[in-house]
Protein backbone atom coordinates (compact mmCIF):
# COMPACT_ATOMS: atom_id res chain seq x y z
CA UNK A 1 0.00 0.00 0.00
CA UNK A 2 1.57 3.59 -0.95
CA UNK A 3 1.34 5.65 2.44
CA UNK A 4 1.83 9.46 3.56
CA UNK A 5 0.42 11.76 6.43
CA UNK A 6 -1.07 14.55 5.05
CA UNK A 7 -2.34 17.16 6.89
CA UNK A 8 -5.82 18.48 5.22
CA UNK A 9 -6.54 22.39 5.53
CA UNK A 10 -10.10 22.79 6.86
CA UNK A 11 -13.09 23.92 3.92
CA UNK A 12 -12.53 27.81 4.58
CA UNK A 13 -9.03 27.54 4.25
CA UNK A 14 -9.47 25.93 0.77
CA UNK A 15 -11.62 28.02 -0.08
CA UNK A 16 -10.01 31.10 0.44
CA UNK A 17 -7.04 29.37 -1.71
CA UNK A 18 -9.73 28.06 -4.60
CA UNK A 19 -11.27 32.03 -5.22
CA UNK A 20 -7.35 33.49 -5.43
CA UNK A 21 -6.80 30.81 -7.66
CA UNK A 22 -9.51 31.01 -9.73
CA UNK A 23 -8.70 34.75 -9.96
CA UNK A 24 -5.38 34.24 -11.11
CA UNK A 25 -6.52 31.69 -13.63
CA UNK A 26 -9.11 33.64 -14.93
CA UNK A 27 -5.75 36.34 -15.77
CA UNK A 28 -3.52 34.12 -17.12
CA UNK A 29 -5.49 31.18 -19.10
CA UNK A 30 -5.86 32.93 -22.50
CA UNK A 31 -5.00 30.55 -25.43
CA UNK A 32 -2.89 28.05 -22.42
CA UNK A 33 -3.51 24.77 -24.35
CA UNK A 34 -1.45 22.17 -24.79
CA UNK A 35 -0.97 21.39 -28.78
CA UNK A 36 -2.85 18.63 -28.58
CA UNK A 37 -6.06 21.07 -27.62
CA UNK A 38 -5.37 19.70 -23.87
CA UNK A 39 -4.71 21.85 -20.77
CA UNK A 40 -1.03 21.90 -20.00
CA UNK A 41 -2.04 22.49 -16.38
CA UNK A 42 -3.49 19.55 -14.18
CA UNK A 43 -5.08 20.92 -10.93
CA UNK A 44 -5.14 19.03 -7.53
CA UNK A 45 -9.17 18.85 -6.63
CA UNK A 46 -9.62 21.63 -3.64
CA UNK A 47 -10.60 18.65 -1.51
CA UNK A 48 -7.33 16.39 -2.07
CA UNK A 49 -5.45 19.48 -1.39
CA UNK A 50 -2.94 18.84 1.03
CA UNK A 51 0.57 19.26 3.31
CA UNK A 52 2.46 16.14 3.21
CA UNK A 53 4.17 15.41 6.57
CA UNK A 54 5.60 12.34 5.33
CA UNK A 55 5.70 10.07 2.62
CA UNK A 56 6.09 6.55 3.45
CA UNK A 57 6.15 4.81 -0.21
CA UNK A 58 4.77 0.96 0.03
CA UNK A 59 3.94 -0.60 3.61
CA UNK A 60 2.02 -3.79 4.37
CA UNK A 61 -1.45 -3.64 4.51
CA UNK A 62 -0.94 -5.67 7.72
CA UNK A 63 1.12 -2.76 9.29
CA UNK A 64 -1.25 -0.19 9.01
CA UNK A 65 -3.62 -0.33 12.37
CA UNK A 66 -0.06 -0.44 14.13
CA UNK A 67 1.39 1.73 12.03
CA UNK A 68 -1.52 4.58 12.54
CA UNK A 69 -1.54 3.48 16.53
CA UNK A 70 1.79 4.49 16.80
CA UNK A 71 1.74 7.66 14.93
CA UNK A 72 -1.15 8.47 17.55
CA UNK A 73 0.67 7.35 20.58
CA UNK A 74 3.82 9.39 19.05
CA UNK A 75 1.89 12.52 18.54
CA UNK A 76 -0.60 12.62 21.25
CA UNK A 77 1.11 15.38 23.24
CA UNK A 78 2.18 17.83 20.39
CA UNK A 79 0.83 21.39 20.87
CA UNK A 80 -1.29 22.53 18.41
CA UNK A 81 -0.01 24.79 15.12
CA UNK A 82 -1.24 27.79 13.64
CA UNK A 83 -0.96 27.60 9.92
CA UNK A 84 -1.36 29.81 7.31
CA UNK A 85 -0.93 29.18 3.75
CA UNK A 86 1.38 32.13 1.66
CA UNK A 87 3.13 32.61 -1.59
CA UNK A 88 4.13 30.15 -4.16
CA UNK A 89 6.35 29.22 -6.18
CA UNK A 90 7.80 26.41 -8.56
CA UNK A 91 9.65 22.90 -8.09
CA UNK A 92 11.44 21.67 -11.41
CA UNK A 93 9.42 23.35 -13.47
CA UNK A 94 6.71 21.30 -13.32
CA UNK A 95 4.17 21.26 -9.53
CA UNK A 96 2.79 24.65 -8.43
CA UNK A 97 2.71 25.32 -4.97
CA UNK A 98 1.58 26.96 -1.97
CA UNK A 99 3.60 28.04 1.17
CA UNK A 100 2.69 26.96 4.55
CA UNK A 101 3.71 29.61 6.85
CA UNK A 102 3.97 28.55 11.34
CA UNK A 103 2.52 31.75 13.62
CA UNK A 104 4.88 32.72 16.07
CA UNK A 105 6.42 29.75 15.92
CA UNK A 106 8.99 29.01 18.61
CA UNK A 107 12.14 26.80 17.56
CA UNK A 108 12.26 23.20 19.58
CA UNK A 109 15.31 22.54 21.16
CA UNK A 110 16.83 20.80 18.31
CA UNK A 111 16.87 24.31 16.26
CA UNK A 112 13.49 23.12 13.79
CA UNK A 113 10.46 24.76 13.94
CA UNK A 114 7.15 23.15 15.49
CA UNK A 115 5.77 22.05 11.85
CA UNK A 116 9.07 20.79 10.49
CA UNK A 117 9.66 19.17 13.98
CA UNK A 118 6.44 17.40 13.50
CA UNK A 119 7.13 16.35 10.20
CA UNK A 120 10.54 14.65 11.49
CA UNK A 121 8.45 12.40 14.14
CA UNK A 122 5.99 11.80 11.93
CA UNK A 123 8.49 10.57 9.20
CA UNK A 124 10.69 8.33 11.99
CA UNK A 125 7.51 6.73 13.21
CA UNK A 126 6.87 5.27 9.78
CA UNK A 127 10.70 4.39 8.90
CA UNK A 128 10.53 1.57 10.59
CA UNK A 129 7.20 0.11 8.46
CA UNK A 130 7.64 1.39 5.34
CA UNK A 131 9.62 -0.80 2.70
CA UNK A 132 11.16 2.08 0.80
CA UNK A 133 11.59 4.69 3.16
CA UNK A 134 12.89 8.20 1.88
CA UNK A 135 16.36 9.13 2.46
CA UNK A 136 17.54 10.67 5.16
CA UNK A 137 19.18 14.07 3.01
CA UNK A 138 16.18 13.98 0.96
CA UNK A 139 13.89 13.97 4.10
CA UNK A 140 16.32 17.25 5.47
CA UNK A 141 15.47 19.02 1.96
CA UNK A 142 11.73 19.10 2.03
CA UNK A 143 10.19 22.03 2.59
CA UNK A 144 6.11 22.32 4.11
CA UNK A 145 3.93 22.96 1.33
CA UNK A 146 0.84 22.16 -0.31
CA UNK A 147 0.71 21.17 -4.34
CA UNK A 148 -1.65 23.10 -6.38
CA UNK A 149 -0.69 22.32 -9.78
CA UNK A 150 1.36 20.04 -12.63
CA UNK A 151 2.28 20.44 -15.86
CA UNK A 152 1.24 17.84 -18.47
CA UNK A 153 3.66 19.48 -21.15
CA UNK A 154 6.93 21.38 -20.14
CA UNK A 155 7.84 23.12 -22.76
CA UNK A 156 4.41 24.78 -22.71
CA UNK A 157 3.26 24.60 -18.53
CA UNK A 158 6.81 26.03 -16.96
CA UNK A 159 5.93 29.55 -18.51
CA UNK A 160 2.21 28.80 -17.26
CA UNK A 161 3.39 28.13 -14.12
CA UNK A 162 5.70 30.55 -13.44
CA UNK A 163 3.18 33.17 -14.34
CA UNK A 164 0.64 31.77 -11.43
CA UNK A 165 3.87 31.48 -8.98
CA UNK A 166 4.10 35.19 -9.54
CA UNK A 167 0.82 36.13 -9.18
CA UNK A 168 0.67 34.03 -6.36
CA UNK A 169 3.42 35.23 -4.41
CA UNK A 170 2.01 37.63 -2.52
CA UNK A 171 -1.36 35.68 -1.57
CA UNK A 172 -1.95 35.44 2.16
CA UNK A 173 -4.89 32.97 3.81
CA UNK A 174 -6.24 32.48 7.17
CA UNK A 175 -4.95 31.64 9.85
CA UNK A 176 -5.84 27.75 11.16
CA UNK A 177 -5.07 25.56 13.84
CA UNK A 178 -3.49 22.65 12.84
CA UNK A 179 -4.06 19.44 15.18
CA UNK A 180 -4.82 16.83 12.68
CA UNK A 181 -3.93 14.89 10.21
CA UNK A 182 -4.88 11.58 8.00
CA UNK A 183 -2.86 8.44 7.14
CA UNK A 184 -3.68 8.10 3.76
CA UNK A 185 -3.80 5.15 1.08
CA UNK A 186 -2.67 6.89 -2.31
CA UNK A 187 -3.51 5.10 -5.52
CA UNK A 188 -2.05 6.32 -9.02
CA UNK A 189 -4.36 7.06 -11.95
CA UNK A 190 -7.30 6.00 -9.55
CA UNK A 191 -8.49 9.92 -9.50
CA UNK A 192 -10.27 11.84 -12.13
CA UNK A 193 -8.18 12.47 -14.81
CA UNK A 194 -5.32 10.40 -14.25
CA UNK A 195 -4.90 11.94 -10.91
CA UNK A 196 -4.02 9.87 -7.23
CA UNK A 197 -7.06 8.53 -5.54
CA UNK A 198 -6.52 9.73 -1.83
CA UNK A 199 -8.21 7.48 0.58
CA UNK A 200 -7.74 8.18 4.32
CA UNK A 201 -7.33 4.66 6.27
CA UNK A 202 -6.54 6.49 10.07
CA UNK A 203 -6.94 10.15 11.70
CA UNK A 204 -4.42 11.26 13.95
CA UNK A 205 -4.84 13.96 16.46
CA UNK A 206 -2.85 16.03 18.44
CA UNK A 207 -2.79 18.62 21.30
CA UNK A 208 -4.46 16.03 24.03
CA UNK A 209 -2.72 17.21 26.86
Amino acid sequence: MRLFVGLFPPEHVSDHLSAAVESVNNDAATGEITGRGRPALRWVAPEDRHITLAFYGEVPAGAVEDLSSHLQAELHDTAPIALRLRGAGVFTGRTLWAGVQEQAAAEHSNGASPLINLMRRVEEVGAGYARNPGLPAARERRRAHLTLARTRDRRRGEEQLRRRAEALAVYEGPVWTADTAHLVLSELGGGRSGAPLYTALAEINWGLR
